[in-house]
């Protein structure tokens, strides 16, 4: 009951945030591995839909990454407890996963396989998990830098690592020197300043909403008119969805403003919301694990079967609705059968590694060094 007073605590604006990026999320799923095969050199309702369906994924990938920064850029401490917890909770599915498709005959047993599924954020079962984890680990680091630069030098640096990880990949499809990680701690960057500058982000939600929605729409506009073009000249058509990915400069911005027309929210606490959005790593792991994967979209829901029909559109809500409610069902018993007893056992096991921990890091230093 401590674990869930503390998430109902949290501030409902943000959580509210967490549950729709995940869904978004599940949306680009089923549209990236259900096996649609649309026809480039025609353009139909259900091709349309899928393209929109997937407009949101690295939206929702952008928001799990500005909202951690934008709470964690206040921290100080290195909180070992919830290094075990989030191992926990990606070495839990990893090996039940594993070991329900072995039992069940859909997977034979490989002691290659086996290691892997072991040691889940090492082998990068899952990739965000991994670069998460790492982001998480380099925090305290990241904090004593990012808070010791005066605003202009932030300002700068922020500027650089714009152009050269966000605008120069858009224009020229190069990452330049880039990586996931690297992106998640230019997020981790762009939410610190915003936490560090409230001040200068004060407008209206209906504003930061607004712009949140043009952007969209403008984003799904190139979309259409790529499809237009791929009638003709099919390269456009195959790659219609070029500034979907994370790290295009269209989906940077929206998933910006998505952040401060929700900071700028007021919601009163909700225990709904706030439960719910407890599960949402756990809806990540669950449907999105490299066996559960094609098991899901192609076998059992088959969402592939409805691509040349309308029915698609109410097929897909339907079918992520589903999806996202089993999954969150199925991580909140977790939470409440398994992860509050052990966390007794993580928490005092914590209590003293902190302190080394503590100790190893010695921030206060570190700041006079």
């Amino acid at each position: 009951m401590k674990k869930l007073k503390i998430r109902q605590n949290r501030q409902s604006n943000f959580e509210l945030l967490r549950i729709i990026a995940m869904v978004m999320i599940v949306f680009f799923h089923f549209g990236m591995h259900s096996g649609f095969n649309f026809d480039t050199n025609s353009i139909t309702i259900p091709r349309l839909w899928n393209q929109f369906i997937q407009i949101g994924g690295k939206i929702g990938v952008n928001l799990f990454v500005l909202i951690s920064g934008y709470f964690l850029i206040s921290s100080s401490k290195f909180k070992i407890a919830k290094v075990l917890k989030l191992w926990g909770q990606v070495f839990f599915y990893s090996i039940v996963i594993y070991a329900i498709f072995i039992v069940c005959g859909w997977e034979s047993f490989n002691p290659k396989d086996f290691i892997k599924n072991m040691l889940p954020i090492i082998f990068e079962q899952w990739w965000f998990a991994t670069s998460y984890f790492v982001l998480y680990l380099l925090s305290p680091f990241i904090n004593v830098f990012l808070n010791h630069l005066d605003r202009e030098t932030y300002k700068k640096m922020l500027i650089v690592m714009t152009i050269c990880w966000c605008i120069i990949p858009t224009f020229t499809t190069m990452d330049f020197e880039s990586n996931d990680l690297i992106w998640f701690f230019y997020l981790y960057s762009l939410a610190g300043y915003i936490k560090l500058n409230e001040q200068k982000f004060q407008a209206k939600n209906k504003t930061y909403f607004s712009i949140a929605f043009i952007l969209i729409l403008l984003n799904f506009l190139t979309v259409i008119i790529f499809d237009l073009i791929g009638l003709k000249i099919g390269f456009f058509g195959k790659h219609a969805t070029y500034f979907y990915h994370m790290k295009r400069l269209p989906i940077l911005l929206i998933s910006i403003f998505l952040l401060l027309a929700f900071k700028n929210t007021h919601i009163k606490q909700n225990k709904i919301i706030n439960v719910i959005s407890s599960a949402t790593f756990g809806v990540y792991l669950i449907h999105d694990n490299n066996l559960i994967r094609p098991f899901l979209w192609k076998q059992v829901l088959n969402g592939e079967a409805f691509s040349n029909t309308i029915a698609l559109i109410p097929y897909s809500i339907i079918t992520v609705l589903m999806v996202y409610t089993v999954c969150t069902i199925i991580e909140l018993i977790r939470i409440h059968v398994i992860e509050i007893h052990c966390m007794k056992l993580v928490e005092k096991l914590a209590l003293r590694i902190n302190t080394i921990i503590n100790k190893f890091l010695n921030l206060d230093f570190i700041k006079n060094f």
